[in-house]
């Protein structure tokens, strides 16, 4: 903060604009401040002036008749059962705020417009225009804003709308027991992040699965770019042969259908009919309890995230080996390094450098991951026994526990509550991490 005051103030006495101009140019800005657009009036700007002066009068005559009202409901959330639908208030509040947002950023430039406008006319080097000369300019100083604006309505109803209204229901008392319009909802604050993180069975069982969550994850991303790597080194070796046949068979798992190959994979781990347990049979193993232990479980996910999770990997390290100068690996193998130094000294620093990036976004989307866990075990087995509640089971990760708590629990306070935790979970994560790969800092020192 000091740095970016010290290069305002470097910038403003350098600008050669006296403090007089300055003064007049802030006087206009306030004149726009206190009433939109009178700035540009009293320098003469009248059609600009009066155009943006009707966008105030249009955003007062919306508050008046229908944004007021629809702000005071998102802070009451109704009175009347029946009458009030609550969901609907909270809607119609967010989209005054967010109108309210948006005239504000309006009110904000037009400030900052009206003072350079000032600065600008002031010197005494500019030539002045005529009115439809100032009209054609404005326009052509503005044309972005008119192309973009269409979609800047689009995403504020379709994303940032349903975000903001999700992120709000966290704050609130909607669940099973509090339905609207027949209840009126209430804001609670934040006593459902204190539920989930600090008190009762909620929390408990939030940190069961969030620790079973962190071992999936890190199984789930690390495995298969591990394997991944080791296949590509082995496919670059001269000595293998067939590797074309080698690659075929290893794309597969990527090739086919996610759906297809979960609900296969699924019926393979069965116990009684899967075809993993009757290769056992044959050897005289007993029969494995894949997807009714929680152990065993487990390690199926954690095999099966490995074998659809490692084709993509292994391409990617497989063309970034064949890419690494030979000159570097010969010029190593002369200097005495062995094979397993030049894999760790040379071949893997590259690849971690190439791959950091899209290690740390599969990390990312290991996280919720709900696909998998969902086709093949539905979160199962149970964990009522265990500690779990509120519908959890033991190989539930957030994601999909947060899908139980809203579909079959009906806890939505309870489920928005934990999407938020988990966006400040992964975006904390990610940018952290990514902000640290070397790729990163070596296009921030391109810049």
């Amino acid at each position: 903060m000091t740095r970016w005051f010290t290069r305002l103030k470097f910038r403003m006495e350098n600008d050669g604009i006296s403090p007089e101009r300055r003064k007049r140019g802030a006087l206009m800005g306030l004149a726009s401040g206190c009433l939109v657009g009178l700035g540009y009036i009293l320098q003469k700007s009248f059609v600009k002036g009066f155009a943006y002066m009707a966008i105030e009068v249009a955003y007062i005559l919306f508050m008046v008749f229908w944004g007021a009202n629809a702000i005071n409901g998102l802070i009451t959330l109704g009175s009347v059962p029946l009458r009030d639908h609550s969901l609907m208030l909270m809607v119609y509040g967010f989209i005054a705020v967010i109108v309210t947002g948006g005239f504000l950023c309006f009110w904000g430039a037009q400030i900052m417009g009206t003072y350079k406008e000032y600065i600008k006319k002031s010197n005494e080097h500019y030539e002045p225009k005529t009115r439809k000369e100032e009209f054609r300019i404005w326009l052509h100083e503005h044309t972005a804003i008119f192309f973009m604006l269409p979609g800047l309505v689009a995403i504020s109803m379709g994303i940032l709308l349903p975000l903001i209204f999700s992120i709000s229901i966290g704050f609130t008392n909607y669940d099973a027991n509090h339905q609207p319009p027949g209840h009126i909802l209430e804001w609670v604050g934040f006593r459902n992040f204190k539920d989930l993180l600090a008190i009762g069975s909620a929390a408990k069982t939030f940190f069961m699965v969030l620790g079973w969550t962190i071992v999936w994850t890190v199984c789930a991303s690390v495995l298969p770019y591990a394997l991944g790597i080791i296949l590509a080194v082995l496919l670059n070796n001269p000595k293998v042969k067939c590797k074309k046949i080698f690659k075929l068979i290893y794309i597969l798992p990527w090739a086919i259908p996610a759906y297809i190959s979960l609900l296969v994979l699924q019926s393979m781990f069965d116990t009684g009919y899967g075809l993993i347990n009757q290769l056992f049979a044959l050897i005289n193993i007993p029969k494995v309890p894949w997807l009714t232990n929680t152990n065993t479980a487990r390690l199926a996910l954690i095999l099966i995230s490995v074998w659809t999770g490692f084709s993509f990997p292994m391409m990617l390290s497989e063309n970034i080996i064949k890419n690494i100068s030979k000159d570097i690996v010969e010029a190593a193998t002369l200097d005495g390094a062995s094979p397993t130094r030049i894999f760790i000294s040379i071949t893997l620093p590259l690849l971690f450098f190439s791959i950091s990036p899209l290690f740390i976004m599969n990390f990312a989307g290991a996280f919720n991951n709900f696909n998998l866990i969902y086709l093949v075990t539905e979160g199962g087995p149970g964990g009522v026994l265990s500690g779990y509640t509120l519908g959890a089971g033991t190989t539930d990760i957030l994601i999909s526990w947060l899908y139980k708590l809203t579909t079959d629990q009906m806890k939505y306070n309870y489920g928005a509550a934990l999407s938020l935790i988990l966006f400040i979970l992964i975006a904390a994560f990610s940018i952290f991490n990514l902000r640290r790969t070397r790729a990163f800092k070596e296009e921030d020192t391109m810049q």
